[in-house]
């Protein structure tokens, strides 16, 4: 599956005009926002729940406020197409060992 990095730092709008915030599905992807940017949430029972997810949950992506974001982990795994990917604040970097 393709990521999203090339969302970083951009709003999403959504189909209605207004500025996406909350869950939305979209064929069998999960994509959570915040103010109109792509962020993590948290479940009823205080569980980290991915900006993007796909239902089976072979692709996952942790962003923070617009950009990708996972601290001591990567913020991108895909496991049908196997990599992942490093990032803090927005910026990729080379995994820690």
């Amino acid at each position: 599956m393709k990521d999203f990095r090339n969302f970083q730092h951009v709003r999403i709008i959504t189909e209605e005009g207004t500025i996406a915030n909350g869950d939305y599905i979209m064929d069998e992807v999960i994509i959570r926002c915040r103010n109109g940017l792509l962020s993590d949430n948290t479940d009823e029972n205080g569980e980290l729940l991915p900006a993007i997810e796909t239902r089976d949950g072979n692709h996952i992506e942790h962003w923070n406020n617009g950009v990708l974001h996972c601290e001591n982990a990567p913020a991108i795994v895909d496991n049908i197409d196997k990599y992942e990917c490093w990032f803090e604040n927005g910026v990729e970097y080379p995994p820690k060992n």
